[in-house]
C-alpha cells in the first residue's frame, strides 16, 4: 500500500464527486480506486464516506481528513 497514492486517491474521489470520476481523472480502473480507499480506510481505522447503493457522502471525520490530505499533498 502506498499511502500518498491513496491520499491522493481519496482527494480526487472527494473533489470529483464519485468513483468512477476519480478513476478516470487517475487513468485507473473503478476498482483500483475502490480498493485503494478500502486499504486507505483499514489504515486509518475509520470511514471516511458513507454509502449507499445510491450516494456516496463524507463522514465528519472524511472532511477533517480530506483538508488534512490536500495540506499534505501540497
Amino acid at each position: 500500500m502506498d499511502r500518498f497514492e491513496n491520499m491522493n486517491t481519496f482527494i480526487r474521489v472527494v473533489e470529483s464527486g464519485t468513483i468512477s470520476a476519480a478513476a478516470d481523472k487517475l487513468g485507473v480502473a473503478k476498482s483500483a480506486v475502490s480498493r485503494r480507499l478500502k486499504e486507505l480506510e483499514e489504515h486509518l481505522g475509520v470511514e471516511l464516506f458513507h454509502r449507499t447503493t445510491r450516494s456516496m457522502n463524507l463522514t465528519d471525520t472524511g472532511r477533517a481528513f480530506y483538508h488534512q490530505s490536500v495540506r499534505i499533498m501540497q
